[in-house]
């Protein structure tokens, strides 16, 4: 593993564990554990049934709303393990503008492309 993604982790070890924090008081929650991992077709993952929760290494690199939005989804997947209504609801409740969250990440690349080496 290189310098660049060994540093990115641990900010992102820095800042996770604190925003899992402050999302486990206000939703009710307790998250078991949480992964970083380079993912390539995701910003995050939730398996409800272990209490587990993963977060794409990329997420480093963008704002910190953003990161606080895809902990917030993932986390409220261990109130609601799918994409319902209710899903919906909550994060119109604990996370107002996540609309626009969503739309701002979709819109950023989900990893740096890889030049390849010279």
């Amino acid at each position: 593993m290189g310098i660049c993604r060994c540093w990115h982790r641990a900010l992102l070890h820095e800042v996770v564990p604190e925003l899992i924090r402050k999302w486990e008081a206000k939703l009710g929650v307790k998250v078991t554990g949480y992964y970083l991992q380079p993912m390539k077709t995701k910003w995050g993952s939730c398996n409800h049934r272990a209490g587990n929760i993963r977060f794409n290494t990329e997420l480093v690199k963008k704002p910190k709303d953003l990161l606080e939005y895809v902990v917030v989804h993932e986390m409220l997947h261990l109130v609601e393990p799918t994409h319902s209504d209710r899903f919906v609801a909550l994060l119109d409740q604990h996370f107002p503008t996540w609309r626009e969250a969503r739309e701002e990440l979709n819109e950023l690349p989900l990893a740096a492309e890889s030049w390849g080496r010279r």
